[in-house]
């Protein structure tokens, strides 16, 4: 079965079905009252025939009769020709009562079964007679349901209205949420200005406005993605075309001396191209990433980090080295999120700091277990970076100016952002107390503590 989408239809189809109930009800409510009322009305007639009978009885016996007795005219009853009762008055024995005296009327109410007939009975003692009158009971159910039909009427026939008016206000409730369908149907899809919440309804305001902090999101990321092209063309123009120029000098050159080092310029070139697009994957992977939410163990993440950049730093004669606490057991350092991931971030914080380092330098990766969290920082003893230079450093293609003559690509910390950011880790860029270059600090949230 199709569900219903329309909150018209829907809300159209909740008020009739409540009408239907509400007029259900009332009509059982409605026929059980009327069927009381000409229970009692009808017992009344009965017992007002039977005196008046016995009323008019002369003194002397008289003959057996039976007769078919409508029902009086009556405001509170609708008129029907078969309600009607019948009448029979049968001579007994006569009794001696005292002159000018009549006895009272005894009386007596039964139900009496007569063919297909169920008959309501008063039976009536009086000297000398025998008077019973007898009402059909299904005559006082018909007239209880003409009574009921007439209670209900006006709602029967009111409710069509009714559904009519409800429609009527929905589809003008709604108008202004057809009218911000229209205007973004006729949007350019490159229009993401926010809808206008002008006579939207309290109700669908919420939902509008969160359409507006979507279309916000989007644009925001729009902009990012096209400062980002921008970015790439712009970053990549410069090495591509160095690398022509350095093709084109291989080509001129005509000593051996001269080929060597043209091929060596070649290959430098080529080697920095493939490492900016190859930052730029990572940085393309991470924004598309979602968080991890394994349990992670930093001990091996930080060896399995320090041992992709062991051949650079041997390259480049840094002295790495690592403080891990591993008197500490290592579910102590057991953190949330993708250890992939993780090893992406401390790789790159350890690249930085081995480029931006002197030859002979040091670099050192601590790792702490504090109180609340877990601490770790990757120190070096290169230039470091000015602090009025660390709030932008995390941005793409950005460097400071102490590391302009290393060669990066200026991705690196902006690779290490969007994986903190997404992994929920704190960073935080200070000075070395040890070692005088750059410490870049994360925190870390435990995992027991999720516990």
């Amino acid at each position: 079965m199709t569900p219903i989408r329309s909150i018209r239809t829907r809300l159209l189809l909740i008020v009739a079905l409540v009408i239907g109930l509400a007029t259900l009800a009332q009509a059982i409510v409605a026929y059980r009252v009327a069927l009381n009322e000409v229970d009692t009305i009808s017992d009344f007639y009965m017992f007002e025939m039977a005196r008046a009978v016995h009323r008019s009885m002369p003194d002397t016996s008289m003959p057996d009769t039976t007769q078919i007795v409508p029902m009086p005219p009556s405001k509170s009853l609708p008129a029907n020709e078969s309600n009607c009762f019948t009448l029979k008055v049968r001579r007994t024995e006569n009794t001696e009562r005292p002159p000018g005296t009549r006895p009272e009327i005894l009386r007596h109410f039964s139900q009496r079964q007569d063919g297909p007939q169920t008959l309501r009975v008063l039976e009536v003692d009086v000297p000398g007679a025998h008077i019973e009158v007898s009402h059909d009971l299904a005559v006082r159910a018909q007239t209880a349901r003409a009574l009921a039909l007439r209670t209900i009427l006006p709602i029967i026939i009111s409710a069509p209205l009714l559904l009519l008016l409800i429609a009527w206000g929905t589809t003008h409730t709604l108008a202004p949420l057809r009218r911000a369908r229209r205007e973004i149907a006729a949007r350019e899809a490159n229009d993401l200005q926010p809808l206008s919440t002008a006579c939207v309804p309290e109700e669908a305001l919420p939902f509008v406005n969160e359409i507006n902090v979507l279309f916000t999101r989007i644009n925001a990321e729009f902009r990012a993605r096209n400062e980002f092209v921008a970015d790439v063309a712009h970053e990549l123009r410069s090495p591509l075309a160095a690398l022509k120029l350095q093709v084109q000098g291989l080509l001129r050159a005509q000593s051996p001396e001269a080929k060597a080092l043209a091929q060596e310029r070649v290959l430098a070139g080529i080697t920095r191209a493939t490492r900016l697009v190859e930052q730029l994957l990572v940085l393309a992977r991470e924004d598309a990433a979602r968080p991890g939410h394994n349990i992670t163990t930093l001990p091996q993440v930080a060896r399995l980090a320090l041992s992709d950049v062991l051949t650079q730093a041997q390259a480049h004669q840094i002295d790495l080295g690592a403080e891990l606490q591993e008197q500490l057991p290592e579910v102590v350092f057991t953190v949330r999120g993708d250890a992939e991931a993780l090893r992406t971030l401390l790789r790159n914080l350890l690249d930085n700091a081995i480029k931006y380092s002197p030859r002979g330098g040091t670099v050192t990766l601590k790792l702490a277990r504090e109180a609340t969290h877990i601490a770790l920082s990757v120190e070096d003893n290169g230039p470091g970076i000015a602090p009025e230079e660390r709030s932008v450093l995390f941005e793409r293609f950005r460097r400071g100016h102490s590391g302009q003559d290393a060669g990066g690509s200026g991705l690196g910390l902006a690779i290490v952002r969007t994986i903190a950011t997404r992994q929920e880790i704190d960073i935080r860029l200070d000075r070395s107390e040890t070692l005088g270059g750059l410490a870049v600090h994360l925190t870390f949230k435990p995992a027991d503590a999720d516990a």
